[in-house]
């Protein structure tokens, strides 16, 4: 980042506050910019990736034979692909987060199944020994990482443990000489037969301190050679069909005790952090599948012609048109301002790297929907390649944690917080414990009430927006307001419960969605609006992306809102029993 956007104070998770119904503003603007070195790196990069991929990459070659070849690894490898956020001193390219994820996004924007086996390498494959290695370990296996001489595969998914990561059965047993067998099996593990080292989690026991023995989770690294390694036959796969997944099985596998990364039973930290990164990626990875899609669709609507006319000029069209390019601004504007107040310290980023996989992996979805519509019949021809991006694209919603179980860890990482707060103002479990002190629960319950009732009134709107955006500032200060009386009083609804009312989360989950939506694009806007050498042209067209994408988030947002106390979600619980009870619909016009 430029050097005007070093900060030595603390950058909070702007997610986590909202649920509090605040904001540091200073937190989150001005947005996350490039310096001139970085523009200029990242256009190098990006021209030299297009032209590798016009000369070597044809994505229905890959897809048909559901391979990538060797000569087309060997060239990503020679472009530094395998190494963009591996230090220089170890033989990578060193890219801080930002330029990382315009990179990757580059990548996905070509074809899904090299990007897929790129960032299953470095987002997830070998992250947990940049992030944890020791010095021997990261001098010993990242130069030959970085330089595409062996590939990584990140090994914690198990039959019985897809989204629940800390169920794993695979076990690492410490032998007396200090060396550990592990045991077990893993399953849908990209670049697992090409990969030559591998990030194993498996359970460990450790001593609870009294004297009882508990299981936790640590991380090691399996080099392909050691005996006891078989792998599954490749899986064949509705879309991504040229990354290769497989079964991994490891009998009896002995490693030494060097082979650990970070410390033992410290496995589950480890994993959580490296699938943080790996979900922007995902996030970053979104973006440029949904450009390359508009590219794709905007041809289409220009040259097609029906009753005489461009379908470009038809409002049907036009309305998909406009709802993909807000889609990518949309989610453009989360990613980079995420991945900014990373590379500024940003150290707890595990709600906003949720939020960027859900909503961008969605948007896709919903992008190469419309562009299909758009192609009407060529579209849905093999011909044509939106058949295959939208199968591609279909495994984003599932990748490292499906969107439900992400939607659930977004609403009960962020009700934590606030629920203790409220725990100690003796407003849920602790309530008859504080009025035992008369005169100390006076003042308790009355500062909470002043706190409540000033969300209540409503706060000032955004200091820093643009003028010309006042109105989205407004509803936005209004929204969190909203937004955070509605997580207390569902915390003293439901207290403990909300951990099996997933529904509420889910509410809640995408209300905050909604706002972090809101926030990123009025800072993002606001800069742009507030550069002089921006063209009026640009100016123009982003005000309007910003107002569509500000209006779409603000009635989502109230719809979630309206349900959270409405009847409607009390339905679903009973008209799923219905269907379950018939095996399916159950009923038929000739029922009744």
């Amino acid at each position: 980042m430029s050097s005007d956007q070093s900060n030595s104070k603390e950058i909070h998770s702007i997610v986590k506050t909202m649920f509090f119904g605040e904001i540091h503003e200073e937190d989150a603007f001005p947005y996350p910019s490039l310096s001139d070195s970085q523009k200029e790196m990242a256009k190098e990069m990006i021209d030299a990736v297009d032209k590798f991929a016009q000369a070597s990459i044809n994505s229905e070659k890959l897809d048909r034979e559901a391979k990538i070849p060797e000569d087309v690894l060997q060239g990503l490898a020679a472009l530094g692909l395998c190494g963009l956020g591996v230090p220089e001193d170890f033989g990578g390219l060193g890219l801080d987060t930002t330029l990382y994820a315009r990179v990757f996004s580059e990548v996905a924007g070509i074809d899904g199944a090299v990007a897929t086996t790129l960032g299953a390498h470095q987002s997830i494959g070998f992250k947990a020994l940049l992030n944890e290695g020791n010095e021997e370990q990261k001098k010993f296996w990242l130069p030959k990482l970085a330089s595409g001489e062996v590939m990584a595969a990140f090994c914690l998914t198990e039959p019985g443990s897809g989204s629940d990561a800390y169920s794993i059965k695979t076990k690492a047993v410490k032998n007396s000489d200090g060396t550990y067998t592990i045991t077990g099996q893993k399953l849908w593990i990209t670049n697992a037969g090409m990969a030559g080292f591998y990030s194993v989690f498996a359970k460990t026991e450790h001593d609870d301190g009294a004297g009882k023995k508990v299981e936790k989770i640590s991380c090691f690294i399996v080099e392909k050679e050691r005996e006891g390694i078989s792998f599954g036959e490749k899986e064949d796969k509705m879309g991504i069909r040229a990354s290769e997944t497989r079964a991994v099985y490891f009998d009896k596998v002995v490693i030494p005790a060097t082979n650990m990364i970070g410390e033992p039973g410290k496995g589950f930290k480890i994993a959580m952090n490296v699938l943080n990164t790996g979900r922007l990626s995902l996030g970053s990875g979104s973006v440029g599948g949904m450009k390359s899609i508009l590219k794709l669709a905007t041809a289409q609507a220009k040259t097609r012609k029906q009753f005489d006319d461009y379908i470009c000029n038809y409002g049907l069209i036009q309305d998909k048109l406009t709802s993909m390019a807000a889609n990518i601004y949309a989610s453009e504007s989360i990613v980079y301002m995420t991945t900014g107040k990373m590379t500024q310290g940003m150290s707890d980023f595990s709600m906003e790297s949720a939020v960027c996989k859900i909503y961008c992996s969605e948007r896709l979805w919903d992008t190469i929907n419309q562009a299909l519509q758009i192609a009407a019949g060529n579209g849905y021809m093999r011909e044509y390649p939106y058949e295959r991006i939208m199968r591609d694209t279909r495994i984003n919603l599932i990748f490292e944690g499906t969107n439900e179980i992400l939607r659930i860890f977004t609403a009960l990482s962020g009700i934590k917080e606030p629920s203790d707060s409220l725990k100690e103002l003796g407003r849920i479990a602790d309530v008859s414990k504080a009025l035992q002190d008369p005169i100390k629960s006076v003042g308790i319950l009355s500062g909470f009430a002043k706190k409540r009732i000033g969300k209540m009134i409503g706060s000032k709107t955004l200091t820093k927006v643009h003028p010309s955006l006042e109105t989205h500032s407004s509803h936005f200060s209004s929204m969190l307001n909203d937004f955070s009386i509605a997580v207390e009083n569902t915390i003293m609804k439901l207290g403990k419960n909300i951990i099996g009312n997933e529904l509420v989360q889910m509410r809640i989950a995408n209300m905050v969605i909604e706002l972090y939506v809101m926030l990123s694009v009025l800072s993002r806007t606001t800069s742009i609006l507030n550069n002089a050498e921006i063209s009026t042209s640009d100016k123009d067209y982003v005000s309007g992306l910003t107002e569509i994408i500000c209006r779409d988030a603000r009635q989502n947002f109230t719809r979630n809102y309206k349900r959270l106390s409405s009847s409607y979600d009390r339905l679903v619980p009973k008209v799923s029993a219905h269907v379950v009870e018939r095996d399916g619909y159950g009923l038929d016009i000739t029922n009744f």
